[in-house]
């Protein structure tokens, strides 16, 4: 058995890949290139020594050149040309950028339209607790959804701009889950199906868990039918661009029961998500693969 120790792949280069960063001139010479990329809008720039060296204030080429060295491999490229960026300087250029290190900044409770889907209270609120975004019912105080929040989302942002730019967010990191891609490094993500029972009342969530950074992300089931375009459309033909609200306001749906969702069969996968609308029902099916299924419409004329 493997165990989770040898899972993490902790080698001596990734020590001495991690240990390189640990110093502001390497920083300096990663945000001078990225910089440069920037202001001469060139892709994989390339820079030569001496035009390094004169960005980044160092006493001497010799201590220039160990620190650049230190950087060729994991974070630089040497070239004929000169350095660039790799793909992993490039990441942590955005990261140093982003502030993923840092904290995000706390908000007080805002209110946000909703339903509670346990309680089917309309006392939804968004936060900030331990350094995630929640969505909880006031009323019940359950939880409803727990998201990740760096401190690049949150600057610069009032509370309810960040509130909405995570409402925008989700739905796309549905949409990578949903199609077996993780949101977080774009490895491959392995789902399962969890019931929730909750006063008599059974609600499904997937379960996506990257094989790669072990990112874990819980969606309600009924999610992945509403990003096919034949439910996103049923709900557009009804008045109402279902996908351009936030997750939590879908939540009403199925408080309501508008949406319904019948699993046959958790492993594999067999489900039946019914939408009814004004009156009229479309049934759609989500397989093993997560694949979602209209099921025809019985004839008019048929008995």
């Amino acid at each position: 058995m493997t165990s989770r120790k040898d899972e993490a792949r902790i080698d001596e280069d990734v020590v001495d890949a991690i240990g390189a960063l640990g110093n502001r001139t390497r920083l300096e010479i990663l945000l001078a290139l990225a910089e440069a990329q920037r202001e001469r809008q060139e892709q994989w720039l390339r820079m030569s020594f001496t035009e390094l060296y004169d960005a980044v204030d160092v006493s001497s080429t010799s201590q220039f050149s160990y620190h650049l060295d230190r950087l060729v491999g994991p974070f630089l490229a040497e070239t004929d040309d000169g350095y660039r960026l790799t793909y992993g300087g490039d990441k942590i250029v955005r990261t140093l950028l982003a502030g993923f290190y840092e904290n995000a900044r706390s908000f007080g409770d805002t209110e946000v339209d909703g339903v509670c889907v346990f309680c089917e209270g309309e006392s939804l609120v968004a936060t900030v607790e331990r350094e995630q975004f929640v969505v909880r019912c006031d009323a019940c105080e359950s939880g409803l959804l727990t998201d990740l929040l760096p401190e690049s989302q949150t600057r610069h942002r009032s509370a309810s701009e960040i509130v909405d730019s995570v409402g925008a967010r989700i739905w796309g990191s549905f949409t990578l889950i949903r199609d077996g891609v993780c949101p977080e490094c774009y490895g491959p993500i392995d789902t399962d199906v969890d019931a929730h029972h909750h006063d008599g009342r059974t609600l499904y969530t997937l379960e996506g868990t990257c094989r790669e950074c072990w990112l874990v992300v819980h969606a309600p089931l009924e999610a992945v039918a509403v990003l096919h375009p034949a439910v996103a459309g049923f709900f557009w033909e009804h008045g109402s661009a279902v996908l351009e609200h936030p997750l939590w306001e879908f939540f009403e749906h199925i408080a309501s029961k508008t949406v319904r969702t019948d699993v046959e069969s958790v492993d594999p996968l067999a489900a039946t998500v019914e939408v009814t609308l004004d009156g009229e029902t479309r049934r759609f099916e989500i397989d093993d693969e997560l694949i979602v299924t209209p099921v025809a419409q019985p004839d008019a004329d048929d008995p």
